[in-house]
């Protein structure tokens, strides 16, 4: 029986044996293994987290658009975060107040808030019909220097629509010229002089305190009889209007363009001051002599104009005026960053 009893055993511990052989052996991880596993996991969330555009620093009184969204873990290390963001949605328009290490003061309409440096830039074609037309000053309405208060927008003037580069180019290969050559006038050492019939307007180049103004005849406006007279220099309106009759003058900000149908004028420039565009939308009373009557005078608030020789302001044939642009606050030295419009004055 004792006999039988073990034989039971070893028969038993037998069939037992292959199954510990199949169990996986347990081991302890080495140090060097730990640090394997730890630079993987390290790596991997790396690759996971989405890196900053970097974008170059934008000046204060730049308008800039949200570009992306920066991951909370991302956001974590920015150094020096000490500022409470504020969370402007994709496409919002914001006006750059300050900076303060990787962070903006922003303004978007009366809201003030900081944001990350990297989740801003500008933005092509970002300007929809209503911001194109819209102005952050009215300076005359109407022949008045009263202006309506809640008006914000020269829709009733203008319509103001982007359009494409090609566009821009051929309808200024076919644009008429914009002033007529006239008779021919020289000017005799520092002086100008325009013979009208009434008087001769003479115009002298001078400086004073710094400050210069040099007189240089353009050309003339035939159809309204008015000579065109350039002024360069620093903190001088940039041309004058003469009669040729009374010799009366006419400040224009920018150059005035004489529509087809002779019933306006516009000027549209930059000022090389504060860096704003000022538009100025003249009707046409009467021209012996010329009376003029200023519909409107405005900066507008999202953009500037181009002020260079390669992008002229002009009027196309379709009487519509044409202009390349840039969003407000951005150096013209991007050219990348160059959108054109055209604006059609409404009758």
């Amino acid at each position: 029986m004792k006999k039988l009893l073990l034989c039971f055993l070893i028969t038993l511990m037998a069939c037992q044996s292959p199954k510990k052989e199949e169990q996986a052996p347990t081991t302890i991880p080495s140090a060097s293994s730990e640090q394997a596993t730890t630079k993987q996991n390290s790596d991997n969330f790396e690759n996971t987290t989405p890196t900053p555009t970097a974008r170059p620093d934008f000046p204060i009184g730049s308008v800039v658009y949200v570009l992306s969204k920066v991951e909370k873990q991302a956001a974590a290390l920015a150094e020096n975060q000490s500022q409470a963001t504020e969370s402007f949605a994709l496409g919002s328009k914001l006006v750059i107040l300050g900076e303060e290490g990787p962070y903006y003061k922003v303004k978007k309409d009366s809201h003030e808030g900081y944001i990350l440096k990297s989740e801003v830039g500008y933005q092509d074609e970002a300007f929809t019909h209503k911001e194109l037309e819209q102005v952050c000053s009215l300076i005359e309405y109407k022949g008045s220097t009263h202006t309506p208060k809640d008006l914000d927008n020269l829709s009733e003037f203008f319509s103001i629509s982007l359009i494409s580069e090609a566009d821009y180019q051929q309808a200024l290969q076919h644009s008429p010229k914009p002033f007529d050559k006239g008779e021919e006038i020289e000017k005799k050492g520092k002086i100008l002089s325009l013979p009208c019939q009434k008087k001769v307007a003479k115009y002298e180049d001078n400086s004073l305190e710094g400050l210069e103004a040099v007189y240089t005849y353009v050309g003339e406006h035939e159809a309204i009889g008015q000579y065109i007279v350039q002024v360069t220099g620093f903190q001088v309106v940039p041309y004058i209007l003469t009669d040729k009759i009374t010799g009366n003058e006419l400040y224009m900000d920018g150059f005035p363009l004489l529509s087809a149908d002779k019933k306006h004028i516009i000027t549209l420039h930059t000022d090389p001051i504060h860096g704003v565009s000022d538009i100025a939308l003249y009707h046409i009373e009467g021209t012996t002599p010329l009376r003029l009557k200023a519909l409107v005078k405005a900066s507008f608030a999202w953009w500037k104009c181009a002020m260079s020789p390669q992008t002229p302001i002009f009027l196309g044939e379709d009487n519509a005026l044409y202009a390349a642009i840039y969003p407000l606050g951005l150096p013209e030295e991007h050219p990348a960053k160059l959108l054109y419009i055209r604006l059609v004055i409404k009758d």
